[in-house]
């Protein structure tokens, strides 16, 4: 067994109890702290919102562009 191999099986088997490790830190850290009165669900709905916006403009934009194309291809400059 190569030396590589047996440090990554060694890691992987620390790996559910250094997870578990952090868990238990962050729920004391919690604890020690009170909530923080973030609602994620709140958290959320903005972000849909601000990215739901974002698209409409660019939309918007990609519109805007498309009309005045179109309205700058039927213009004859007059020069061949």
């Amino acid at each position: 067994m190569s030396d590589l191999f047996l440090k990554a099986s060694m890691l992987l088997a620390h790996l559910p109890t250094a997870v578990s490790r952090r868990i238990e830190e962050a729920r004391a850290e919690i604890e020690e702290r009170g909530d923080r009165g973030d609602n994620p669900v709140v958290t959320t709905i903005l972000w849909v919102a601000g990215i739901g916006i974002g698209i409409t403009i660019v939309a918007a934009l990609i519109a805007l562009g498309n009309r005045a194309a179109s309205n700058v291809d039927n213009v004859d400059l007059g020069g061949n």
